[in-house]
């Protein structure tokens, strides 16, 4: 059973920046700095970092829509940050240190340094990979609510492949409640702690606290204008409302950095870091630490053969516009069809499927000036129930293959990293 939801604390709803709490907020993160790591922490490697962003103020990332789209009167903002928003401030960061010419990718400082090799361009990230981004709570780490969760008042249930159905896919096992359950909602934009995401991937619920959105920050809506410089007046028509997101004073964005070159990361460690974010480039703190919170998992014999298996998508996916990954293939096993193809070196058979609804994100191409293409990603929170093709597979070797990776497009980027858990039927 889920317990009740913290109670919010109040927050600076007003237009002044509130310069006390930033420095409440500054005194706070440096002190969760000095604490020594939990037992849950591990120890990262030299080239890695743990980084947590901190708001100073009201954040806005813009939904995929334009200013100008039909109906449009007030642009939403996406939280968390897309990776690509985040990966950009950070790329910015280092390079405004390094004094970059953004034309030519060239150090004035450091002539050597590569910097599409390190930090990659507006395509990709070079040798840089990332996890993430990650919602902190008190300084711990949230995860999406799986998207298989279904709640009626303090009651949770989970879907799992029912009986076979003919439908426009074929005859398929689609996600069911066990018998006798109505009036269920599956539990969009919750997340829950590392404990209960364990529970999940164990084939359990919940019994931690369930966190909406209310519990993580709250809206602020802005009203703005375009204005002629050169004439010092307003530009007919331009007038734009977005909603702001101000965060819990508790609340933060943290992100893994792999591959990180010792240039950069010399930069990323330096004490007392502020950095530009999101759109009107409001101000953000960055921390950045050795240690981080290892990822749940099921703690099961490793021997043991696998039966059936659940990957849980912690981040949206991208499979080219398919439901599936490239080389994916619908066939039909015992009468019912499936879609069956390799991961990482695994013969995975999929057997049913929990999607939630399309995530899109766009962005800005700070080097061209000029939005960047809107794709649409697998969300994170969806859930594929699977079976090994091979009969002979072992846990231990599914698990060091497949829990934890990033699969799809754009892997570097964090996109579709999975988690490894179990299910059972619910025919």
């Amino acid at each position: 059973m889920a317990k009740p939801n913290k109670k919010n604390k109040k927050n600076n709803q007003g237009g002044r920046v509130n310069y006390s709490k930033q420095n409440r907020q500054k005194e706070k993160v440096v002190a969760a700095n000095a604490v020594v790591p939990s037992s849950k922490s591990v120890s990262l490697a030299t080239n890695e970092l743990n980084i947590t962003l901190t708001a100073y103020d009201t954040w806005f990332f813009r939904e995929s829509r334009p200013h100008d789209a039909v109906g449009a009167s007030e642009l939403s903002s996406l939280f968390p940050p897309p990776i690509r928003t985040l990966a950009g401030a950070l790329r910015t960061l280092i390079g405004d240190q390094l004094e970059i010419d953004w034309q030519t990718l060239q150090s004035a400082t450091q002539p050597d340094f590569d910097f599409v090799t390190e930090l990659g361009d507006a395509q990709s990230l070079g040798d840089l990979q990332l996890n993430g981004p990650w919602i902190n709570i008190d300084g711990q780490r949230l995860y999406p609510a799986p998207l298989y969760l279904m709640q009626k008042g303090n009651e949770l249930k989970r879907l799992a492949p029912g009986s076979s159905v003919r439908c426009d896919l074929g005859a398929v096992r689609l996600p069911a409640l066990p018998d006798g359950s109505q009036g269920f909602k599956n539990l969009e934009q919750r997340w829950i702690t590392a404990e209960s995401m364990r529970q999940c991937l164990e084939g359990h619920v919940p019994s931690d606290t369930i966190y909406s959105s209310d519990d993580l920050f709250s809206h602020e809506a802005r009203l703005g204008i375009a204005r002629d410089n050169a004439t010092r007046s307003v530009e007919e028509g331009k007038l734009y409302q977005t909603q702001h997101l101000r965060l819990k004073e508790d609340v933060s964005v943290g992100l893994l950095l792999k591959n990180l070159s010792t240039v950069a990361k010399d930069i990323l460690t330096q004490p007392n870091t502020l950095l530009r974010l999101g759109g009107e480039g409001r101000m953000a703190a960055l921390e950045a630490r050795q240690q981080a919170q290892a990822l749940p998992f099921v703690n099961t014999n490793s021997n043991a053969k696998v039966e059936g298996f659940l990957l849980h998508f912690l981040s949206a996916a991208d499979f080219e516009g398919k439901m599936f990954p490239r080389g994916f293939e619908k066939t039909t096993f015992e009468g019912v069809t499936v879609w069956e193809g390799v991961i990482n070196a695994i013969g995975v058979r999929i057997v049913s499927a929990v999607v939630g609804k399309v995530h899109r994100e766009g962005g800005w191409d700070m080097q061209k000036h000029q939005p960047s293409p809107v794709k649409s990603y697998i969300p994170s929170g969806s859930a594929w129930f699977c079976r090994a093709i091979d009969s002979e597979l072992i846990w231990g070797t599914l698990h060091e293959q497949l829990h934890g990776h990033c699969i799809g497009v754009d892997s570097a980027y964090g996109r579709g990293q999975i988690l490894l858990g179990t299910w059972q039927d619910n025919k």
